[in-house]
């Protein structure tokens, strides 16, 4: 993480970098799908009943296998994503890490995920989805890429999760003194494609989106957050992009962009990135990734679509 700290502060500061950036790319795709369903008032309702210990999952929820996608870098950040899948297999849930290269590019990864949802199918299981950051966005576009299998797929929650692109990797790959120093970077520091970033780029996004839509079919929630604190890990990017672009931003993707088209989002303005797949310092983190997951998955199984 302190790598990967390093690399992204090396961004030009808002006031000297010349040239739009990302300016007027956030959430370039509200005009083009349908909206979310602002449910964060049910998710805080819940989200107590949780932290109270009282139980929040429907009957149903012990049908379900839990597929969990990580996100850019999951593989290199120790304790990435363990309290989120621990939480679920503490109230009796089978979950599986999806054995995606959080390095690598979308293409390569849809294909795991894909493997990973055809070895479930072969047991007759149907699934729900957990994705974080990039994460999400390749659960996602597996689903919008193969619809054979979206039958098979019970509910999806993406966290964080950048499906109209990340404006950090944006800035990263259009500023070139940037994109040189990640070409060289990503792959020594990290054993990465530096593709796999400019696939969260907003022209890879508006590309690949247009061309292929969000299946409206299946239950989604959608979590979207921004945070500018000083006891944020991530406070050097939020004030970056804030100073920048004026954009509320929890990190490395805006608010508006996590939010998947047709979903129920929750929005929350005291989360940054980190905070959803990692157990954070007492006083500086606002939630648990445990607390949060058990949250959206029992939002996410609220809602089914069809008979």
């Amino acid at each position: 993480m302190a790598r990967l700290l390093r690399s992204l502060r090396e961004l030009p500061e808002a006031v000297r970098e010349p040239g739009p950036g990302s300016r007027g790319l956030a959430g370039w795709f509200k005009a083009e799908t349908p909206p979310p369903t602002d449910i964060t008032a049910r998710f805080r309702e819940v989200h107590h009943r949780v932290r109270e210990g009282e139980p929040v999952l429907p009957d149903e929820a012990r049908r379900h296998l839990y597929l969990m996608v990580k996100g850019m870098l999951g593989d290199e950040v120790p304790g990435y994503l363990e309290d989120n899948q621990a939480r679920l297999e503490k109230r009796g849930l089978e979950t599986r890490e999806v054995a995606v290269d959080t390095e690598g590019r979308l293409a390569d990864n849809v294909e795991v995920v894909r493997e990973a949802l055809l070895d479930a199918i072969h047991f007759r299981r149907s699934v729900v989805l957990v994705g974080h950051s990039k994460g999400g966005v390749e659960a996602l576009s597996t689903l919008a890429l193969h619809p054979e299998l979206r039958r098979h797929v019970r509910a999806v929650v993406t966290l964080q999760s950048p499906f109209g692109g990340s404006v950090i990797a944006n800035d990263l790959v259009t500023t070139p003194s940037l994109r040189r120093l990640l070409d060289v970077t990503f792959p020594s520091l990290f054993q990465g494609d530096a593709g796999s970033v400019e696939d969260l780029s907003y022209a890879r996004r508006m590309e690949f989106v247009r061309q292929h839509p969000h299946p409206m079919d299946i239950p989604t929630v959608s979590l979207a957050t921004s945070r500018l604190s000083r006891r944020s890990l991530m406070r050097p990017l939020c004030a970056y992009v804030h100073e920048r672009y004026g954009w509320a931003c929890d990190g490395l993707v805006n608010t508006v962009d996590a939010e998947v088209p047709g979903s129920r989002v929750v929005r929350l303005d005291d989360m940054d990135h980190a905070e959803a797949a990692l157990t954070g310092l007492p006083g500086f983190s606002n939630y648990y990734p445990g607390d949060l997951t058990e949250t959206m998955v029992a939002l996410a199984l609220e809602t089914r679509v069809g008979p």
